[in-house]
Parts: C-alpha cells; sequence; structure tokens
C-alpha cells in the first residue's frame, strides 16, 4: 500500500539490521511491551515473526519505509483480527529518527481505511500505556475513544504498568479524501 510519502509493504530478510535498529532502541521501546535486543541473532528471531504473519489471517502487518530507499523506519500491525465479530486491535512503532515527521499518522491513516472499507471492519481497537501521550493524541486525532482504565495490566521489566484502552467504530470514521 501506498501513501503520499510512504510505503506500506511485507516484511523482508533484508529488514534484519534495520529491526535490530528499532528494537534495541530504548526511546522507541519506552511504551512496547517488550525487551530491547541487541543482536542480529534477536533481530532475525523477530523478523521471523514478522514473517510468519504473512500467513495468518488475524493479522495484517506492513513495514514502514520511505520510497526509493526501501529502508524499514517502523511497523503497523492489525492483529487479533475477529471476523465474526468484525474487529481488530492495531499497534505501532516507529524508528525515532522518524518521529515528529507525520509518517505515523500518514500510516495509520492509510491502514484505518483498508480496515473499514476493504476489510469491512466495524470496530478496531488501540492498548496505549498512559503515558505515552503522543500515541494517545495520534489516536484521538482520528476519533478513537478512550474507553477504559485496565490497572496494572501489563509486567514490564519488573514494573506494572496500567493500559487505556481506546476504540474507534467504522461511523466514527471520516475517510480519506
Amino acid at each position: 500500500m501506498q501513501t503520499e510519502r510512504l510505503q506500506l509493504r511485507s516484511f523482508s530478510r533484508a529488514d534484519t539490521e534495520a529491526v535490530l535498529k528499532i528494537f534495541s532502541n530504548e526511546k522507541a521501546l519506552a511504551y512496547w511491551v517488550a525487551e530491547p535486543i541487541s543482536t542480529l541473532e534477536e533481530a532475525e528471531a523477530l523478523l521471523d515473526r514478522e514473517l510468519s504473519w504473512a500467513d495468518d489471517s488475524s493479522c495484517h502487518n506492513w513495514a514502514i519505509s520511505l520510497p526509493g530507499s526501501d529502508r524499514l523506519i517502523g511497523k503497523i500491525t492489525l492483529f487479533r483480527i475477529d471476523e465474526a465479530n468484525r474487529r481488530a486491535e492495531i499497534g505501532y512503532i516507529l524508528d525515532p529518527d522518524h518521529w515528529g515527521k507525520g509518517y505515523m499518522h500518514e500510516s495509520l491513516e492509510r491502514v484505518l481505511d483498508h480496515a473499514f472499507n476493504e476489510l469491512g471492519l466495524h470496530r478496531i481497537e488501540a492498548d496505549v500505556d498512559p503515558e505515552n501521550e503522543p500515541s494517545l493524541r495520534l489516536l484521538e486525532r482520528f476519533g478513537f475513544s478512550r474507553e477504559g482504565l485496565f490497572r496494572e495490566r501489563w509486567l514490564m521489566r519488573g514494573e506494572w504498568y496500567d493500559s487505556i484502552m481506546l476504540g474507534l467504530l467504522a461511523s466514527d470514521h471520516s475517510p480519506t479524501r
């Protein structure tokens, strides 16, 4: 899939070093429910998981890259797709070198259009750390509503973290013009 400035594509083995760069970055993983990785072997294992999702109908997973370079700068995923109830969860991460440029906004806009208009989903949910204000603001700009606080939902690095659940219905979504 294309956006004005980005390519949303499948993952490839050529993404290994970029996966290591993103998933070893403490800043990028500040609100991610996983420990940072530190080796190419760990990056290859993460990439194996990303590649395996290509055959999983309950997950649509895209590598985000800049056209021309094809270098991975992030990822965006619709997962836990429940076809019977026409709902899914959304998650994303972006290399901090590319924060503040509107790339995740552009990616999210395209994936939401795809989810509602092409996949026929009725509802998208997001699970966000309450301290992750940039992500909360981004989702709320698209019409996501805060629907609940789950106290001490995630155990990360030996500490319990809360989670804000947000939801967006197809009827609340304004398609890209």
